[in-house]
């Protein structure tokens, strides 16, 4: 089942329009929430970070944060899902150019089991850049094909993420993920002026003060204690791996970051 437009719908009767701005130029914005024990992990700062992507592309009308709200909770008890990913996607809707909107925005939301977090990931440093200056920067965009392709790249390579940098050479985020680096028992995670996505997680443990933001060279990367990567579904996942160099997963600042998300709500 999904919910679409006011409507909850077989996901076989579900119909998106030939010129819908998602499906022609990937004009869009989405957002994916954790289903964890039946419950719905920081709704609130999901839907807020939604809103504000949605504010960026100007699109209106939208559904308010208690109709979103609402038809999540009736997806995830219909559903029965106790682990799930929910997912909501909201593009413009019908169009006739690129520049020309409709005045009719298509919102769907989708509920799927989500499969158990990996105990450890791998990255590579990667050419690819995160481009700080994009007006898409900071926002859940649909158009996500660069993601994906640098994905199945280092994906056949044997890793399972890439490591970005933004455009001057400093470190940004992960392709699905944001990136942490533990230096002197001190967890940091790059500044959004790196391009990087401002994460659910990343902004629990900013805001409880584990975690603080800066500047980071890739050399840093050599010099980290732990590094660990971090996203609303797989929460807090340790980095065995980057490139050649191996690394404690579960250290001491990952525990304590796992544990601060875990009691966070």
């Amino acid at each position: 089942l999904l919910w679409m437009n006011g409507q909850i719908l077989n996901e076989n009767d579900a119909v998106v329009a030939a010129r819908d701005h998602g499906l022609l130029i990937g004009d869009g914005v989405f957002d994916t929430l954790s289903v964890l024990d039946g419950v719905l992990r920081f709704p609130d700062r999901h839907l807020r970070r939604l809103r504000h992507s949605i504010d960026r592309l100007g699109i209106e009308p939208t559904p308010t944060a208690n109709t979103l709200r609402s038809a999540i909770d009736e997806l995830i008890a219909t559903s029965g899902i106790t682990r799930g990913r929910v997912r909501i996607t909201v593009t413009p809707g019908v169009g006739g150019t690129a520049r020309s909107r409709g005045s009719t925005p298509t919102t769907m939301i989708t509920i799927e089991q989500a499969a158990p977090a990996p105990s450890s990931v791998t990255l590579t440093r990667v050419d690819w850049i995160r481009n700080e200056r994009s007006p898409l920067t900071g926002i859940k965009s649909t158009s996500w094909s660069e993601n994906a392709q640098i994905l199945r790249s280092v994906r056949a390579q044997g890793f399972d993420e890439a490591v970005l940098c933004d455009s001057t050479g400093h470190l940004s985020e992960c392709c699905a993920a944001n990136l942490f680096l533990v230096i002197a028992g001190e967890i940091t995670t790059p500044s959004v002026r790196s391009g990087c996505l401002p994460g659910i997680i990343r902004e629990v443990l900013i805001d409880a003060g584990v975690a603080s933001e800066r500047d980071l060279v890739p050399e840093l990367l050599d010099a980290a204690e732990e590094i660990f990567i971090s996203s609303s579904i797989n929460e807090i996942v340790g980095v065995s791996r980057v490139d050649d160099r191996q690394f404690l997963i579960d250290g001491p600042a990952t525990l304590r970051a796992r544990a601060v998300v875990a009691d966070a709500d």
